[in-house]
């Protein structure tokens, strides 16, 4: 370019931008007739570039030496990050940060206001509009602010933005609208000035004005968008944890969208589009897109807050089903289901998974556990990834098995329900279409199906059934045999031997009527000799389909006791059956024995007796076992007359333990087990050191509850008492876990054998190699799951070693 030229045309080029000018207050201004004219020259003689260049060269100069007094506003404040910024209730004390910033923003907006004729002026000399030079002016501003930021500078911010949103606010805020301060004043919940001097207009007209300034300048999003939207972020975590706190019962979501589209958005709606501005379209789809954001800052507040109580929520459901819906709506909207699996897992490590906890509480969060994840992850790989510490750890109990099957089975719980359904929860074109195998099996199998799958098997459950119907069987006197015909819908062919069991009741029922209506029998009451007259009834039943009895001794019963068993076993001899194993009860008294060829061996450790107690002032009337009835039988006066069987008085006998357990032939430990429910009931007393008598004006010490098979006794009222105390409860037969213990012991020294020749072997290889020659000899049959629970007890036991993913013998 000619310098000459540029010289020659520099006058006017100064008169058309005096910021150019030295002395650019006392400079002459052209009017626009002289703009056009210099226009036309700086156009003709290509200086547009050149005047471009120099104007906003003199405006970034002037801004720099400007942009400086715009934070001596923000000066002198301690350095706080923003993420301890938390809302204040001094709104006081936030209100000069509330006019430092106002005053801060107008310096600024006055400032860039100044540049506005000068930067028109010079858009003009642009034939196009492809260049917005105010534009440019904006960001230029922006990057000189952000160049010199100090770095407590959002504390004045936050403190504008919390005064306004305080005020703003103020009408939904719970509670009268006057506060009343300690010198008896009312100040305005608002602004905290006193009513009188209320300052809420001025601080909503200057919040107005301000926002609209920063959306002018272009800098309201680069200098407090990040304020604005934290501010906005805690409000919504503060109502989020208000609305939910411990309140499982009800839905928010949508209570909390409306807060947001009412209260937020005329929040947001004060800040982006101030009364001052013209709303354009533009303003409102961008407004529509930031409130989306707000929506998902709703969801994933909710959904971390539901995430932190889910443990909570699992343990109240169903009461709890609004917060699982809300929470499933929630985390289809977010990302947080790595979170929520990770969080809820370390919750039942810490509250659930260790052995404070019964089983059978256990095992109902488990149920529920999966019905909540059910609803929340219907995909099912939530319910697999969580619950697989819970299923691990109920393998590690030994009471487990039965605690699921007794859960199943009892009267009014749910879990019957759904076992005598069999439903299940969603088809397989439900929801998701691409999982793996295991997930779809989660995701179809039922409740109960699931609790079954524990152990990979349902044949140990069966096998538990099995035992908990005999208990009952030997329990209920043959009552309510079609209650347990619907729990048979549990499972297909593994429940065949069950049926069978009931058959053998039914059958037996019909049994003992012809025998005691059969004028022929000697148990007829034609026959019976009346001084002998105890009606003796008995459930026959099918050796081979009915578990095995626990007990391998044999209590001697009294001798006119077994006058009315042999009466019994001759009626039998008559009556024509197969060989099977015999149950049988004689008035209220229910005994086991082994049926050969029509004859009886009898096993009278097992059963129960009806007996009446008569004391001086009262009679006591207990159902109790053999064994219970024999110990307080032999405390009686000798000499009774033998037709007086069940009534028992004039107690005056001592008995050492060891003396009565010669008499009645029953181990010692388990007679002095049996005599304490006598000593509770307060009938019997330890003289001395395993020595007893009778104490015929007792106290109970203890009161048996109504729960499983005992009931508390009171006065005559017949009561049922199978054992001592909550660990005397045991089964007649042995649990399907000793039982499955006991068949796997056989498989005991084909490991040892193999780790004795072969050092080490991998879990897999041990199974393959049982299966190929262990289990066809002994017909007993295990699966990959059971021989790791049998090994890993081996290894409690320091009977194995494992290590490196093998099993070897220890040393």
């Amino acid at each position: 370019m000619d310098t000459s030229i540029t010289k020659s045309y520099w006058n006017d080029i100064v008169l058309a931008f005096p910021i150019l000018s030295k002395n650019e207050k006392n400079s002459e201004k052209c009017d626009d007739e002289q703009f056009l004219s210099i226009k036309k020259t700086i156009v003709e003689n290509k200086l547009i570039s050149f005047v471009h260049g120099m104007v906003t060269h003199k405006i970034k100069q002037d801004l720099m030496s400007k942009i400086n007094d715009f934070w001596l506003y923000f000066m002198p404040y301690d350095v706080v990050e923003l993420s301890y910024l938390l809302p204040s209730d001094d709104v006081s004390g936030d209100f000069s940060g509330f006019e430092k910033f106002k005053c801060a923003v107008d310096e600024l907006f006055n400032l860039a206001q100044s540049y506005v004729e000068t930067i028109n002026r010079l858009q003009m000399l642009f034939e196009n509009n492809k260049i917005n030079l105010l534009k440019n002016l904006n960001a230029q501003i922006c990057a000189l602010l952000h160049s010199t930021l100090p770095s407590d500078y959002n504390k004045i911010i936050y403190q504008f933005y919390r005064v306004a949103l305080r005020v703003f606010t103020k009408e939904d805020m719970v509670g009268d609208k006057k506060n009343t301060s300690k010198d008896g004043t009312f100040n305005c919940i608002g602004c905290s000035a006193e009513i009188i001097s209320c300052k809420c207009d001025y601080i909503l007209e200057s919040f107005h004005l301000t926002n609209w300034q920063l959306i002018t300048i272009g800098i309201l999003e680069p200098l407090a968008g990040d304020v604005i939207m934290d501010l906005i972020h805690q409000t919504i975590e503060s109502e989020v944890q208000d609305t939910t706190k411990d309140n499982f019962g009800e839905h928010h979501i949508s209570d909390l969208e409306n807060w947001i589209d009412k209260n937020v958005y005329n929040w947001v709606k004060y800040i982006y589009i101030p009364k001052h501005s013209k709303i354009t379209n533009i303003a409102d789809i961008n407004l529509a897109i930031f409130m989306r954001k707000l929506k998902h800052l709703l969801y994933e507040s909710y959904t971390r807050t539901r995430i932190d109580q889910l443990f909570n929520i699992i343990i109240e459901y169903p009461d709890s089903e609004p917060a699982v819906i809300d929470l499933s709506f929630t985390l289809h909207k977010t990302d947080f289901k790595p979170e929520l699996c990770k969080k809820l897992q370390n919750a039942l490590h810490s509250r659930l998974l260790h052995p404070a906890v019964n089983t059978i509480d256990i095992i109902t969060a488990y149920t529920a556990a999966i019905k909540v994840l059910r609803k929340i992850d219907p995909c099912g790989a939530l319910l697999q990834e969580v619950t697989q510490p819970i299923r691990a750890y109920l393998r590690s109990r030994k009471d487990t098995v039965r605690c699921v099957m007794t859960t199943l089975t009892e009267e009014g719980h749910y879990l019957t329900d759904e076992l005598v359904r069999n439903e299940n929860v969603l088809d397989e074109d439900d929801v998701c279409e691409e999982e793996t195998k295991s997930s779809k099996r989660f995701r179809n199998s039922d409740t109960v199906s699931m609790l079954v799958d524990i152990y990979g098997t349902r044949e140990l459950f069966v096998n538990e059934y099995r035992a908990l119907l005999a208990d009952r069987l030997l329990t209920q006197f043959m009552d309510n045999i079609g209650d347990e015909i619907r729990y048979l819908e549990f499972g297909d062919s593994l429940l065949h031997s069950c049926s069978v069991m009931l058959k053998d009741v039914y059958d037996s029922k019909r049994i003992n009527h012809h025998l005691y209506s059969d004028p022929t029998s000697n148990l007829s009451s034609n026959n019976l000799n009346n001084k002998l007259e105890f009606p003796v009834k008995a459930i026959i039943v099918s050796n081979q389909f009915w578990p095995n009895f626990k007990d391998n001794f044999n209590v001697e019963l009294p001798s006119v006791i077994q006058e009315h068993l042999d009466n019994y076993t001759k009626a039998f001899e008559s009556f024509k059956l197969d060989d099977n194993i015999v149950m049988y009860y004689y008035k209220s008294l229910e005994q086991i024995k082994i049926a050969g060829n029509r004859t009886l061996n009898w096993k009278p450790n097992l059963g129960i007796i009806n007996i009446d107690l008569v004391l001086k002032d009262k009679t006591l009337n207990f159902t109790v076992s053999p064994i219970h009835a024999t110990i307080i039988w032999h405390f009686q006066e000798q000499g009774r007359d033998i037709a007086d069987i069940c009534v028992v008085s004039h107690y005056c006998e001592e008995w050492t333990i060891n003396d009565l357990s010669i008499k009645m032939r029953v181990p010692a430990t388990t007679l002095r087990r049996r005599i304490g429910f006598w000593q509770n009931q307060g009938l019997l007393r330890e003289k001395s050191f395993d020595s007893f008598i009778f104490v015929e004006d007792g106290i109970p010490t203890t009161s048996i509850s109504g729960k499983g098979n005992r009931t508390s006794f009171v006065g005559r009222n017949s009561e049922f008492v199978y054992g001592d105390d909550d660990d005397e409860m045991e089964s007649a037969v042995a649990s399907a876990q000793d039982q499955r213990e006991e068949e796997l012991q056989v498989f005991w020294s084909y490991i040892v054998g193999m780790l004795t020749n072969l050092d080490s072997l991998p879990l897999d290889r041990i199974h393959q190699m049982l299966k190929m020659f262990a289990t066809q000899g002994t017909g007993v049959d295990c699966s990959l799951t059971q021989l790791r629970l049998f090994l890993d007890e081996k290894v409690k036991q320091h009977l194995l070693i494992f290590t490196g993913g093998r099993y070897k013998l220890s040393k």
